[in-house]
């Protein structure tokens, strides 16, 4: 008899090469179905909701795969995170169809993007969030020191641009060169800017839900907003490039990988 499982796993992206499997390279995918075909007792084929980029990272990733072995939700998350690596882990497991894909299945995906606005660089943030650094301009009260300096960047133009996003566009201006699909209309249910994250006045968040995502979108509408916060793009020049054949090279740069995070899946398509 076969049965689905479906877990939703968090990951450190920073020593994975993405989600998806890729010969000779560690890959979320792949750990996953190792992991749960040495449980299992026989090869294990898991299908992702998302697939992150490398560097990229998780809190609530969407995985689903059949097996020939019964175990209770309990059993396979104590038994997954038992043998997973540290940098791995199910946060939780349901039954599916054995046959589920949860990527058929979503209706919506929450992404976080981190800005570090310190004037100097964090090393426990190095992995999480882009450092600004000289990417935004500065004010020194006092030459000679650091701690009292202050960001020059606008965070109400960020503020008023990114609520350009919202809503249904085509998002062609706003994806990588190797994105290659013939479909490039995106419905964004919200956006915001999130001012001292967590507490941490050198923290801003770009937060952003919708229906789909192309390849490197998120991280293309993250640097796009910093060079709104620089002064150098408009939300009028913003919305512009939101129509069929938008010029990708007018729109801010790629942010980097590191600082970006799929928060949530939302699920219910197939129902």
């Amino acid at each position: 008899m076969r049965y689905g499982v479906r877990l939703t796993v968090a990951y450190d992206g920073t020593a994975f090469h993405g989600f998806q499997e890729q010969a000779g390279l560690r890959c979320v995918q792949s750990e996953l179905a190792k992991v749960a075909g040495q449980i299992a007792q026989h090869p294990v084929m898991v299908w992702g909701a998302s697939r992150t980029d490398a560097g990229v990272h998780a809190e609530g990733q969407v995985v689903a795969f059949g097996t020939n072995r019964e175990l209770s939700p309990r059993r396979w998350a104590q038994a997954l995170n038992r043998y997973l690596p540290p940098d791995l882990a199910v946060r939780h497991v349901s039954p599916c169809p054995t046959d589920y894909q949860p990527r058929f299945d979503a209706t919506h995906k929450l992404y976080r993007y981190l800005f570090h606005l310190g004037t100097t660089r964090d090393p426990l943030l190095r992995h999480r969030a882009w450092h600004l650094g000289k990417h935004i301009p500065r004010v020194y009260p006092e030459r000679d020191r650091l701690d009292d300096a202050r960001h020059d960047l606008d965070l109400d133009a960020m503020r008023h641009t990114v609520r350009a996003f919202v809503g249904t566009h085509d998002f062609s201006a706003f994806r990588a060169a190797s994105d290659t699909r013939s479909d490039t209309v995106r419905t964004m249910l919200r956006a915001r800017i999130v001012e001292n994250f967590m507490g941490q006045e050198e923290l801003l968040a770009f937060e952003v839900e919708g229906t789909a995502f192309m390849k490197n979108m998120v991280r293309i509408m993250a640097g796009t907003l910093i060079a709104a916060g620089r002064r150098r793009l408009t939300q009028e020049q913003v919305r512009a490039l939101l129509v069929p054949g938008g010029d990708r090279r007018l729109a801010g740069e790629t942010a980097p990988p590191h600082g970006l995070t799929l928060l949530r899946v939302r699920l219910g398509r197939l129902e």
